[in-house]
This record gives structure tokens, sequence and C-alpha cells, in this order.
């Protein structure tokens, strides 16, 4: 670095000109320096050419699945998400009319970067919880409390006994008052209940450890558990064709009546006047072995109900566990509510039920049943070859019928708002 002491006898201009000279002679190596950083920087931040766009309709309908396809082909390759992998198996086993686009995909994926979201989130898939969030669905109850009787045949006819015979007091040598009883019969038969579901063969394959056909079943066997509960409870053919008939309409017509209303006095009416009903025709229903049924919203209602003091009225029972109502069980069923089609606004039910008279008599259990290219008929009524389709058919099927052994087993309040 030149010495930038100035001479002796230097002018102020003079002076000037020889700092100035010797500063920029000083910081020539700093810019320099300065300068090659700042290039470094430029191309450690300038962003790259974005590789040529894709069209991904050139994947078909449903892109997504299609790249899922591709990537499941590697793993059934060499166990990886390898795209030369799943290219390798897919010259080898897919038709040329849809593996060329998708070989097409897989080229253009591989010089994507991680980072990238409208690319990167073509190779990379989320990890699924195993667990799932269940569908809320209506509870059911009857089959539960009532006996169940084999069917075997599909049919049976069970004998009645409709009349007794008299006993008369009589003198010492009056005669004797003949008398006979009668009988009937009651026919039973079963009522077939079905549900089916067709599952892509792929799906089956791909989705990975059966998970595919359980979820399928799982599915299945509830919707039937609700179908046959509600037939049990409000069934009502020929309207609803093919059902049995349910308590609502096995009843004797004189154990029915509308509701005397919402208010206190009203419920106690009701509520003593439908354990009355039953007993007083012979049906001894007692606490052990007999049950109100009511929608949730009925069993909040009459939990709300107080004295002109504000006392609990029935809120004290229905605390319990389980909930009592003047000593009787009270059980919800989400199938009594008046937002199902079924039931209808301001036509909710309440029910008193002897469970000892009622019986499910059952000639087929809930089967599920898997048909691997098994034909159906599809919603259109076609029928549709599962081999042609590769498609797997899964049936969930039960026969039974119901039977309320004594019409006067039961009591109902109808016209509910609730």
């Amino acid at each position: 670095m030149p010495d930038p002491t100035p001479e002796v006898g230097l002018t102020d201009e003079q002076l000037g000109a020889v700092v100035a000279k010797s500063v920029k002679e000083a910081l020539e190596p700093l810019a320099a320096s300065q300068k090659g950083i700042s290039e470094t920087l430029s191309r450690l931040t300038k962003p790259e050419d974005k590789p040529a766009e894709y069209d991904v309709k050139a994947l078909g309908k449903y892109p997504y699945g299609r790249k899922a396809r591709a990537l499941a082909m590697a793993v059934l390759e060499n166990g990886t998400h390898d795209p030369d992998a799943a290219a390798h198996a897919i010259k080898r086993s897919w038709a040329s009319s849809i593996a060329e686009p998708t070989l097409a995909w897989l080229k253009h994926a591989k010089s994507l970067t991680v980072g990238s979201s409208a690319s990167a989130g073509n190779m990379i898939f989320p990890a699924y919880d195993p667990e799932w969030i269940e569908l809320l669905r209506n509870n059911t109850l009857v089959r539960a409390y009532s006996r169940v009787v084999p069917m075997p045949n599909g049919s049976t006819t069970r004998r009645k006994q409709t009349g007794a015979g008299t006993a008369t007091y009589t003198g010492e040598s009056g005669p004797i008052t003949d008398s006979n009883q009668t009988t009937s019969l009651v026919s039973l038969s079963y009522k077939k209940l079905t549900a089916a579901t067709v599952v892509s063969n792929d799906l089956i394959r791909f989705a990975g450890g059966g998970e595919a056909d359980r979820f399928v079943q799982d599915d299945l066997l509830r919707v039937t558990a609700l179908r046959e509960d509600r037939a049990f409870l409000v069934g009502n053919p020929p309207a609803d064709a093919g059902s049995p008939q349910g308590i609502r309409y096995q009843t004797l017509a004189g154990n029915i009546a509308a509701t005397a209303g919402t208010s206190l006095a009203n419920w106690q009416t009701d509520l003593t006047g439908m354990i009355s009903s039953v007993q007083s025709k012979n049906v001894m229903a007692n606490p052990s072995d007999s049950a109100f049924i009511m929608s949730p919203s009925t069993f909040w209602a009459i939990f709300a109900l107080t004295t002109t003091t504000g006392d609990w009225v029935f809120g004290p029972g229905l605390a319990q566990n389980p909930p009592r109502i003047l000593g009787f069980p009270v059980l919800t069923s989400t199938q009594l509510e008046v937002s199902n089609s079924f039931i209808g606004a301001s036509s909710g039910l309440c029910f008193f039920v002897h469970w000892p008279s009622m019986e499910i008599h059952d000639s087929m259990s809930r089967t599920v049943e898997v048909f691997r290219g098994g034909a159906y008929r599809d919603s259109s009524g076609t029928i549709q070859s599962g081999i042609s389709n590769d498609e797997t058919v899964i049936t969930c099927i039960s026969e039974h019928d119901f039977l309320q052994v004594y019409p006067a087993a039961a009591a109902i309040r109808t016209g509910l708002a609730t």
C-alpha cells in the first residue's frame, strides 16, 4: 500500500488528490471481494428454470388414482416408490394406451424436487392414521332384549290358545256344565334382509392388509342391524314392503293412544296409563322384564319436568344407571327421533314393552359373503359381470320374522313432538 503521508509544501488541491488516490487504492481489494460475494449470492438465489409442465389430463379421468397405481406397481416390483421400478413394472404389465401417458408422467416426476407442492405432492403421499372417524348412526336395541328363536326351515307355525273352559259351582247332585277350549295358529315366515357393495379388485389389492373389504363388511353389518331394528319397532307391511311387522303394528289397538300433552300432569297420565294398560290385561310386566323405549329428545323433555316449586319429578330416577321412571328401566333409541323420515314431525313414539313377549325368529343370522368376479344387477337394473369389470361383490344377508306373542304386551303413545 502506498505511503499516504503528503509531501511538505503541497497545496490543498494537490493534497486532496494524493489522499483520494491513496484511499481508492486501499479499497480496491475490498471492492473486488464484495463483488465476488455478490455474484455468489446471485447464483445461489437465482430461481432455477422450471421443468416443463405436465398435462395431468393425459392420465385419464382419475389422475390421482393412476398415480397411486403407478407407485403401487413400484412397491410390487421391489418394495419402494422408485419411479424407475414403477416404469419397469408398467411396461411389462399395462396396456400401451394407459402405460405410455403414465410413463411420461413418471419421467416428468423424476425431475421434480420435494419442495414443490405442485410436483413433489404427486410423489409424496401423506401417512394415514389406521383409525377411522366413525359415521354417526342410530343405535339398535330390540335384538339385545328380545328372545331369539331359531327358525331353520324358514317358516314355522305356533299353536295359540284363544279361549278357556269355564268353571262353576254346583249343588251336591247338580250336573257339571261342560265347556270347550278354543285355539288358533300363528304363522311365521322369513323376511329376507339384504345389502351389497361392489368393490374394485384394484382397491382390494392396493388398499393393503384387507382394509377395503373389512371396511365394507363392517358397514354392511351395521346398516343391516339398523334396518332390522327399525322393522322390529315400526315395520308396517305391505307399506314397508317385505318387512316384518313391528311392535307398533302388532300392539293391541286399545293400548295405543295419542299423547295427552307435554305438561307434568299429561306425562304422569301417559306413563302410568301405559303401564296400567299392559298389566290390566294380564301381562304381568314388572321392572325386571319390562321397559320404556323413547327417543333421547323425549327422555330429556321428561327429565326437565318440575313441580311448581322447581323440584325435579322424574329427574332423580332418570339420573340413575340405568335410568328409571316409576321403577321401570328407560331405554333410548335414536330410531324414534322425529327427524327420521320413517317417524316424521310430530309423530314421535314412546313404547312400554314386556320383553319376554317379544320374539325374533331367525332362519339365517346375518352372514357376510364375498364373491370375487360375481355378477350383480346395477342401479339401472343391468346385469354386470364382475369378471369382466374386475370387481368383487360383498353381500350381507339375514332372514327372520318378528312375533309379539301377546298384542297386549306393549303400550304406545303417539304424536310426540320430540
